[in-house]
């Protein structure tokens, strides 16, 4: 059997977006009157060892739109044969629609994978 060597080798292996605060909401992105909360962007990277630049993007799939960048970071991967754990704290702050997005996730400006994520109005008595 051979190793499978073709592609870039950059992949997410897991990711995970919630709400700074549990009283928002336990997954996705929480807004009040249409304005991001303060949430978090994990991710599991696998590729070959080295420094990245890495960033984020979230995108409308509708329109293929990308309403957020994340932080454009260079990053110390670890190599395949683990994974590097990353965390972005987003302050919020920008306009944002209730819906279903994509975060689609680049790694040395190679995709490397996306996770679907909803946005919703946060409960009020979370105010």
């Amino acid at each position: 059997m051979e190793a499978d060597i073709s592609g870039s080798q950059r992949k997410i292996i897991g990711a995970e977006v919630r709400p700074n605060r549990a009283l928002w909401g336990a997954s996705g992105i929480s807004t009040r009157d249409g304005v991001a909360l303060p949430f978090r962007v994990s991710r599991r990277w696998n590729a070959p060892a080295g420094y990245y630049l890495e960033q984020w993007f979230l995108v409308d799939p509708q329109s293929r739109e990308i309403v957020y960048e994340g932080p454009s970071k260079q990053r110390l991967i670890w190599g395949l044969q683990s994974w590097t754990e990353v965390l972005d704290e987003i302050e919020g702050g920008f306009s944002l629609a209730a819906g279903k997005y994509q975060i689609v996730f680049a790694l040395g400006g190679v995709r490397g994978g996306e996770v679907e994520v909803e946005v919703a109005e946060a409960p009020a008595e979370a105010a």
